[in-house]
Formats: structure tokens, sequence, C-alpha cells
């Protein structure tokens, strides 16, 4: 699974991407979204090695180190996920596009970019979500 304190856009959001033609080449790190498997919204993390917190026999929380997570899933082709980019990959996807992003007086985010060389606003209720919905404007 993720990070929480990752920021990251919404699932819905990621999925309009993929469908918008975004490519995704897999690396460490990278979340993604596996829908149609009774997950709901979870996303997970790529990562070459799982580290499970848990409790050990003496009652101390404990990192367990495991190569490898057994389960019924052993692995899954890349078209049956969806990435689900961070903020800082939405940022370096609108590259010299970007012109500002900022909050505004009700919470939400705006994200200014340049199209056809005029500046035009993107609102999402958090940071990545402004970003990944301007981006689905330069890929439409």
């Amino acid at each position: 699974m993720t990070d929480a304190a990752t920021p990251i856009a919404s699932v819905d959001l990621a999925r309009q991407l993929r469908d918008a033609g975004l490519e995704w080449h897999p690396r460490e790190g990278d979340r993604f979204h596996i829908p149609d498997r009774d997950f709901g919204d979870r996303v997970w993390a790529i990562s070459e090695m799982v580290i499970e917190p848990r409790q050990n026999i003496m009652g101390e929380r404990e990192l367990a180190f495991n190569g490898t997570v057994e389960w019924a899933l052993d692995s899954i082709v890349k078209k049956e996920v969806v990435w689900v980019p961070t903020e800082g990959q939405l940022r370096r996807l609108l590259s010299d596009r970007f012109v500002a992003l900022y909050r505004e007086d009700d919470g939400r985010h705006a994200c200014v970019i340049r199209l056809a060389g005029e500046p035009i606003t993107y609102h999402g209720d958090t940071a990545p979500d402004a970003y990944a919905t301007a981006l689905l404007a330069t890929l439409g």
C-alpha cells in the first residue's frame, strides 16, 4: 500500500488520465490502483521489498522485512491497473506549461497552466487533483 503522506491524484482522475492516453512506465515508488478486484479505492506502491509493521510476541512493535508477499495475486498485467501519479509526477508532466498552484479561499486548489499561449486555471479538491485536471486538458 502507499505512504499516506505522499499526495496523489484521486483514483477517478487517474482513470481519466489513463483513458485520455497518459503513458506510464512503472518504476519503484510509483502508485497504482487495481480496479475490478474488490479492493475499493486502495492504492498500492511498487517496491522491491515489503516492510511490514507488526507486533512481536513480546508485545513490541517491529518492522519485518519480507522479500515477497504471499497472497492470491502473484502478478498482474500493467494494462489491468491504473497508475495514480503523485503530486510531483503530475507537476513534472505539466512541464513548462505549468504557471502556478495556489489554494483558494474555499480550501480547494487551483492550477494555472498555459495552453495555446493563454493562462487557464483548473481546480481540484487537492493539489494533485488540480494538477491532474490541468494535465487532462493537455491530453484532450
